[in-house]
C-alpha cells in the first residue's frame, strides 16, 4: 500500500481508503452480516488501509464500523465521519452538531474523530455553514473530540466544484480536508479545486471515482450523446461499443482498474475511497492502487479527451 500526506496535517493516509456509504451502505443493502463486515474491515487493515469513512446518514454504518474495529489498536486506523446540517430540510441549530459528534464518538467506540466533515455543502449554504457551524466545530476540535475539519461536496448539485473552490479561496485556514469527486469522466476538479488544495495544504479524499457511468455502456452512451449535443466534450474518436477498450493493456485488466489508477494519479489526491462491501472487489481495488499509474500515452489521452468533463456520477 502506498501512503500520502493528508494535506498539512502531518498524517499519512493509505492511498486506498474504505467507505461505508455508496450503493451497499457497508453491506446493509447487499445482505452482508456483522461477520462479513468484520472480515471486510480486517482485510482492509491487512492490505494497509488505515482510513475508514462513514456518516450518521448511512443507516447504522457508524455503529457497525465501531463493532468491526473493536479490539484493533486505535493507532492502526483513522476515522472520518460526517454531520448533515439539513437533517429535515431546514438548517439545524449548532447544538445539533455537538450532539451528533457525541453520538458518533459513542457509536464508533472512540475518544476522537480524526476527520469530522460537514456532509454535502450546497452552494447556497456555504455562508451559513461557515457562520453558524464552523465555530462549534472548532470548539469540538479544541476539546480534543475532533482532530481535522473538512466537508464533502454535492456531486449532482455542484458538478463543477464551486463549493470546494470558494472554500479554499476564502477560508483556506479553516479546512484541513475536502472530499470531492475526480475521475476519468469527472476531471473538472483539476482546473481549480485540486491545485487550490495543494497550494493551501488541504487533504483531498476522492469519492466515487468509479461508479455508474464509467462501468455501464448505456450510461456512457447517454452521457456522450449529451456532450455531443452541448458541444462540451468531443468523444467522436471513441468506439461506441467499447469506448475504453484501448486502456486494457500492460497490466490494466479492466475499466474499473484503469479508473482507480487514474483517480490516484493527480498529486492533489490524498486517498481514493472505495465503497465496496465485497472482499474480492476490495482486494482488486487495492491492487489497482499498488502502482497507481497508467501508461503515459493513455494518461495524456484521457486528460486531453476529458479535461472539460464534469459528469456527476
Amino acid at each position: 500500500m502506498q501512503y500520502r500526506a493528508l494535506g498539512r496535517s502531518g498524517i499519512n493516509v493509505s492511498l486506498l481508503s474504505l467507505g461505508t456509504g455508496g450503493a451497499s451502505h457497508f453491506g446493509q443493502k447487499t445482505g452482508v452480516d456483522d461477520a462479513g463486515r468484520k472480515l471486510l474491515v480486517r482485510t482492509a487493515l491487512d492490505l494497509g488501509v488505515n482510513l475508514f469513512d462513514t456518516s450518521e446518514q448511512y443507516g447504522r454504518s457508524e455503529e457497525m464500523l465501531g463493532l468491526a474495529l473493536e479490539g484493533v489498536p486505535r493507532d492502526r486506523y483513522l476515522l472520518a465521519t460526517k454531520w448533515s446540517y439539513r437533517p429535515g430540510g431546514e438548517l439545524a441549530q449548532p447544538e445539533a452538531l455537538v450532539s451528533c459528534v457525541e453520538r458518533s464518538l459513542g457509536l464508533l467506540k472512540t475518544d476522537v474523530i480524526d476527520v469530522m466533515q460537514f456532509h454535502g455543502i450546497l452552494p447556497k449554504d456555504y455562508d451559513a455553514v461557515v457562520e453558524r457551524y464552523v465555530p462549534a466545530m472548532q470548539s469540538l476540535r479544541d476539546q480534543g473530540k475532533v482532530r481535522l475539519i473538512g466537508f464533502t461536496e454535492m456531486m449532482v448539485q455542484d458538478p463543477k466544484h464551486t463549493v470546494p473552490v470558494r472554500a479554499l479561496k476564502e477560508h483556506p485556514e479553516v479546512w484541513d480536508m475536502v472530499m470531492l469527486k475526480y475521475g476519468i469522466l469527472n476531471q473538472w476538479a483539476a482546473k481549480e479545486a485540486l491545485p487550490l488544495a495543494e497550494k493551501h495544504g488541504a487533504g483531498v479524499l476522492n469519492m466515487a471515482p468509479v461508479r455508474l457511468t464509467l462501468t455501464r455502456l448505456d450510461e456512457q452512451k447517454a452521457l456522450f450523446e449529451r456532450w455531443r449535443d452541448e458541444g462540451t466534450v468531443d468523444v467522436s474518436g471513441l468506439d461506441e461499443q467499447d469506448p475504453f477498450g484501448w486502456l486494457l493493456h500492460d497490466g490494466v485488466d479492466s475499466v474499473i482498474d484503469a479508473g482507480y489508477r487514474f483517480a490516484a494519479m493527480n498529486s492533489g489526491i490524498s486517498s481514493v475511497i472505495t465503497g465496496t462491501s465485497n472482499v474480492e472487489h476490495l482486494k482488486a481495488n487495492a491492487r489497482s492502487l499498488e502502482a497507481a499509474t497508467l501508461p503515459d500515452a493513455d494518461y495524456e489521452r484521457l486528460l486531453k479527451l476529458f479535461a472539460d468533463s464534469a459528469a456527476p456520477n
